[in-house]
């Protein structure tokens, strides 16, 4: 046993009052002996036997009575275990480390206000009972992400003004991690006490995780205290959010329309009905929809902009407010190409003469001077820095050097994108053991020409046979009359000579031939893709430049392979990581958050690829993020776009019980006895204190107090009326 209030014992003197005014109550009297009261003496000396009986217990409930309520004072305690012995001084030290819940759910409003400010209210009340010499952690939950090691104080005052300027953050961090940290800084702490208060909405994503510890995190000395903020609430947590919007569309050009995929979830136990989710870009709505969803479930739309301008074009997918609005909007990019750099190699520049007409004889207006297009001879190729270019055209080079075998595997696996044409010089036997291998390519086999004497008009020759015209290479590429079911027809080219290309495990079949070889395949490798056609860029293999079809679809192609990597959106929370080829790598690099503050990036060149690799710090807001080159002091130029949103899993509000709560500690080996949850209005002190010295006696102490004190009132009634 331990008491809160030991000075207060000194009051157990008190005890000797009722004994000393008993023993002056004793007084010598002198025996006068009459005859005539003889026979009474028996009879006295029965009844005076009850007397002193009854004045014995008189002054033991009185003595008992002044023990009972000097110990109520004192405030006595029982530990609930011998292993905390030691421990029971009042002023016994303590560390206590404060995880204030600071995720985007706290933003939330319930019928007692909002839920952060529920939490600095409940934190001020932990920091009334930190006593003079107890070290205190006060740690937001977003600051676990940082790699910063918090530092203890024991300056009350200057924690509660830290508490003050905190404030609900964008990040999402697992309370595995949190306890993580906490459950390090407790070990290492040399007082007896040692606590963990986790302030929090209690939101049941955050309790997820797939198994248990390997080990236990806290000893069986550690308490944890959970405020549960929405313990009690009356509110219904019902909520929608848009979880993904991404642009789809795998080619993307000015003024032709675009399709984003938005997926919303709508969270809540009842249905959503009439909501309206709209589409903004460039700052301008595009299209909106009407949206209903059925409770807990996924709902997806596709909505087509239209971006009337080349760059990185931003947009964003809104949801109409409802209960929690920090999910309602979602960042996306619509990456238009600017320009797109091309070098056409070949045996000679006549070889590279139909690729190079084809990407700059445009059709279509918009698309003026999106190809920037060089052509070299073979012999050059090796001289040319291959990062100033976005796709490289092979028009039956002979073969290739090991050397640039690695710089074409370097250039496609950093997100470069490669069209190859066979040729009649081509070295069949080179290509299979120097170049292929380093795109991932199986090997391929030549197929001679098909009676090659006889006349063009008489000779045998294979045409098209399969065309997967759903593939993004050939969305809007062909013209379809709206009532018209059956696919587009083409006019097919006639191939008398082709290589034979084996997909493997990586290749696709875009165009396939009469006998069922494949005429135009799609490879992909690491962030880019390889296009081989299995006809030569000329008119010697078959008549596929003279067709209709050569033009637009060497163009859409280059635009195909100019796109292979999409833009990557990233949580709030975490490092930004964005690999580039830039044709110029000098300058300075800063990384420019949505409310304009910059961060300078050193960017980290990729062995083996060439490719510059940037890494931020923390993003810490959602919106989105520009890494720029700094060209003076007035003037940056734009490199890349960076969406940036919250955890999809914020969207979901739902509570988690009690029971949920007590299995997710359990999980990482927090017995049942450590934790006690703290319920609003409760005594915060009186529990802090209970854990740290155990059970208080006091109550028991007063209703012993009150039970003597009816004792003495009913047997000193009972004397007076004796007397009587």
């Amino acid at each position: 046993m331990t008491f809160l209030n030991p000075l207060l014992l000194f009051g157990l003197a008190a005890a000797a009052i009722p004994i000393i005014i008993h023993l002056l109550n004793f007084r010598k009297l002198k025996t006068v002996e009459f005859s005539t009261l003889q026979f009474l003496k028996e009879l006295q000396k029965t009844k005076m036997r009850r007397v002193k009986i009854r004045q014995w217990l008189l002054l033991a409930l009185r003595v008992l009575l002044i023990v009972a309520v000097v110990m109520a004072f004192a405030r006595p305690a029982l530990r609930g275990s011998l292993a905390s012995f030691g421990a029971g001084s009042s002023h016994a030290k303590a560390t206590l480390v404060i995880v204030v819940d600071d995720s985007p759910s706290m933003m939330v409003r319930n019928e007692r206000g909002m839920l952060f400010s529920q939490a600095q209210e409940v934190t001020r009340r932990i920091l009334d009972v930190v006593k003079e010499g107890d070290e205190v952690y006060l740690i937001p939950l977003s600051g676990v992400r940082t790699r910063e090691n918090p530092m203890a104080t024991q300056d009350v005052a200057a924690l509660r003004n830290t508490l003050e300027k905190l404030s609900p953050t964008f990040a999402s961090v697992s309370f595995r991690d949190a306890l993580g940290m906490a459950a390090r800084l407790l070990s290492e702490s040399k007082n007896v006490n040692r606590e963990l208060y986790l302030v929090t909405d209690a939101q049941a994503t955050h309790l997820r995780m797939q198994q248990r510890d390997s080990a236990d995190l806290f000893d069986d000395r550690v308490k944890l205290f959970v405020a549960d903020l929405q313990q009690g609430s009356t509110t219904v947590l019902n909520n929608a959010g848009v979880t993904e919007a991404a642009v789809t569309s795998r080619i993307v050009a000015q003024n032709k329309p675009a399709t984003v995929r938005a997926l919303v979830f709508n969270a809540s136990v009842d249905p959503l009905r009439g909501a309206v989710l709209s589409v903004y870009v460039d700052g301008t709505r595009t299209a909106q929809e009407a949206l209903e969803a059925a409770p807990r479930a996924f709902v997806s739309h596709s909505l087509s902009v239209v971006p009337k301008r080349r760059g990185m074009v931003p947009g964003y997918v809104q949801l109409e407010d409802d209960l929690f609005e920090a999910d309602n909007r979602r960042w996306f990019v619509v990456p238009v190409p600017d320009h797109i750099a091309v070098l056409c190699v070949g045996p000679t520049l006549h070889d590279t003469r139909f690729p190079a007409l084809a990407l700059t004889l445009d059709r279509d207006s918009s698309g003026s001077g999106l190809f920037d297009v060089e052509a070299v001879p073979e012999t050059q190729f090796s001289s040319r820095d291959l990062n100033r270019y976005d796709v490289l055209i092979l028009c039956g080079v002979k073969d290739v050097s090991s050397g640039e075998a690695d710089r074409l595997g370097r250039f496609v696996e950093s997100g470069g994108g490669v069209m190859i044409f066979p040729g009649k010089d081509m070295d069949i036997e080179n290509y299979n053991a120097v170049l292929f291998p380093r795109l991932g390519i199986p090997k391929v086999q030549f197929r001679p020409p098909s009676e090659p004497r006889e006349p063009a008009e008489s000779r045998s020759f294979l045409s098209f046979s399969k065309v997967e015209f759903d593939h993004p290479l050939f969305t809007g590429l062909f013209d379809v009359p709206p009532k018209q079911q059956a696919k587009p027809s083409i006019e097919s080219p006639r191939v008398f000579t082709t290589i034979v290309p084996q997909l493997g495990v990586d290749g696709n079949s875009l165009v396939q031939l009469s006998d069922g070889t494949s005429f135009l395949t799609e490879y992909r490798r690491g962030a880019g893709m390889v296009l081989l056609f299995s006809v030569e860029a000329g008119v010697q293999w078959s008549d596929f430049p003279l067709k209709p079809l050569f033009a637009p679809l060497v163009y859409r192609s280059g635009q195909f392979l100019a796109q292979s990597t999409t833009s990557v959106s990233y949580t709030v929370g975490e490092e930004m990581r964005v690999q580039m080829r830039l044709k110029d790598r000098g300058g300075q690099f800063v990384l420019r958050s949505p409310s304009g503050i910059d961060e300078r990036i050193v960017p980290q060149i990729v062995p083996g690829s060439g490719a510059m690799q940037f890494v931020s710090s923390n993003l810490v807001e959602p919106g989105l993020y520009e890494l720029r080159r700094v060209v003076s002091e007035t003037h940056s130029e734009l490199l890349h776009l960076v969406p940036v949103n919250i955890a999809v899993e914020e969207t979901d509000l739902r509570h988690a019980s009690a029971e949920e709560v007590e299995a997710f500690l359990a999980r990482l080996g927090v017995r049942a006895d450590q934790v006690l949850f703290v319920a609003e209005g409760e005594n915060l002190e009186a529990k802090v204190m209970e854990s740290r010295f155990g059970v208080e006696l006091w109550k028991l102490f007063v209703g012993l107090a009150l039970a003597c004190a009816l004792a003495e009132m009913a047997v000193g009634r009972d004397a007076k009326a004796a007397e009587t």
